[in-house]
């Protein structure tokens, strides 16, 4: 086979390779030798799969065996890594990836000798703007489910992901549920001696403390102002009642830093009621645990009641 003349298989810009059909490399153009910095006199006549130990042979061999017999080109698909000859790439120009992501075409190039022809797109700026995009709708869907202050969940999150825990619950044997609500003691004043900005503070000094104490299954959500909710899974009442002990505690004993160092301690009010089925609805827990939390905030603040 003579490609030395072809003009244009040495000024195409991607890769081209011609392989007999038993994978040995006939030819490997300009853009191969740029690329990979291997000349084509150290890897002609070799099988490609002996030079690059990576590449799955009998997965080749198949697709090439197929091409021959229908007489049509076929695009290989490519695996976790997504490139046939691995061919390093900047770091400053494609940062999300190392290695140079291909699209592979392989075409029959002579059926009386079985020779094949394989060509490689350089696909990575298509790779790293739909990896950008999916991280971009993954952040957007997030801020969506975020509450802005606190980065705990927001209401509407909340509603919806603890009817989809309640459904399970009930499908497999009624694992219990409890919620709590809690809501900080004389916000208002807070707010009004010291100033909205601490204000917040004090809204993200309790956020983060519930954030210690509930487990990768539980969800904590800011349901408004200076209220938050807590569905714990597969906890009984009792269960709940000590964590909410625990989180009142811990809430009693941080402070908030202001003007002058000085420390501000706040205290919450916490209601906890367990899902029954003749709730129906985690809005009707809520709502008991609800009345629980104003009970708590009518015999005095900083306690922790049972609907």
């Amino acid at each position: 086979m003579n490609i030395d003349n072809n003009i244009i298989f040495d000024t195409v810009n991607n890769g081209i390779i011609i392989l007999d059909e038993d994978l040995k490399v006939l030819g490997w153009n300009k853009w191969l030798e740029i690329f990979t910095r291997i000349d084509e006199t150290e890897i002609i006549n070799k099988k490609i799969y002996e030079f690059f130990p990576y590449i799955n042979e009998k997965k080749l061999k198949r697709k090439a065996k197929t091409v021959l017999i229908t007489n049509n080109a076929s695009f290989l698909s490519l695996d976790t890594n997504r490139f046939l000859i691995d061919i390093p790439v900047s770091n400053i120009t494609n940062p999300i990836y190392s290695s140079m992501q291909q699209d592979i075409t392989i075409l029959p190039y002579d059926l009386e000798k079985k020779y094949i022809c394989i060509y490689i797109y350089d696909n990575t700026l298509m790779c790293e703007i739909n990896k950008k995009l999916e991280v971009a709708n993954k952040e957007l869907k997030d801020i969506s489910h975020r509450d802005y202050l606190t980065q705990l969940f927001n209401r509407r999150y909340f509603t919806k992901q603890s009817e989809k825990i309640k459904a399970f619950s009930i499908r497999n044997g009624n694992i219990p549920l409890s919620l709590v609500i809690l809501d900080i003691d004389k916000f208002k004043s807070i707010n009004d001696k010291y100033g909205h900005i601490i204000g917040d503070e004090v809204i993200v000094s309790v956020a983060k403390t519930l954030e210690k104490v509930i487990r990768q299954s539980d969800i904590v959500a800011r349901f408004g102002g200076e209220e938050f909710v807590i569905l714990f899974q597969d906890c009984t009442i009792e269960r709940a009642y000590e964590l909410s002990e625990k989180i009142r505690v811990m809430i009693e004993q941080t402070s908030v830093l202001c003007k002058n160092n000085k420390s501000l301690s706040v205290s919450v009010s916490i209601g906890v009621a367990e899902f029954k089925k003749e709730d129906e609805y985690i809005e009707n827990t809520v709502s008991r645990a609800d009345k629980a939390m104003y009970k708590a905030k009518e015999s005095g603040r900083n306690k922790t009641i049972i609907a």
